[in-house]
């Protein structure tokens, strides 16, 4: 009966181990080796929507610079969306802090892909500069 005891303590203690972990992880950050800070909007903006659903981006920050913001996967119409998607160019070369700070207009005619690419850059510039828990 001990043993019995014993082993179920210890299933306990290592399934709230893994949820502990499981919680901790968050995917829209990771830090590669060199040093450079990876966000992915599709999971901390997945309810921010252009004109036919999400439109998330991939932000690429070295040396808290702004080095590249490219959109991912969505089902936006091309021709809109690729006018709206020159809006990620205003970031580049910002700090994330600058970034947040910089007020950007909507691309006449692609508002909603323009207004969501807008909100998922600064969510992802947030989640950049927040400290890890």
């Amino acid at each position: 009966m001990k043993k019995i005891l014993i082993i179920l303590a210890m299933t306990v203690c290592l399934g709230a181990v893994a949820n502990a972990q499981t919680k901790e992880k968050d995917p829209s950050k990771t830090i590669q080796g060199n040093g450079t800070i990876v966000i992915n909007t599709t999971t901390l903006c997945n309810n921010v929507e252009g004109f036919m659903g999400p439109t998330p981006v991939e932000i690429r920050i070295r040396k808290d610079t702004i080095a590249d913001i490219t959109p991912l996967a969505n089902d936006e119409t091309p021709g809109y969306f690729y006018e709206a998607a020159k809006l990620l160019k205003k970031w580049i070369g910002l700090t994330p802090a600058k970034g947040l700070d910089l007020e950007v207009d909507a691309v006449s005619g692609a508002t909603f892909s323009s207004n969501a690419l807008i909100e998922n850059v600064r969510a992802g510039l947030a989640r950049a500069m927040r400290k890890e828990e």
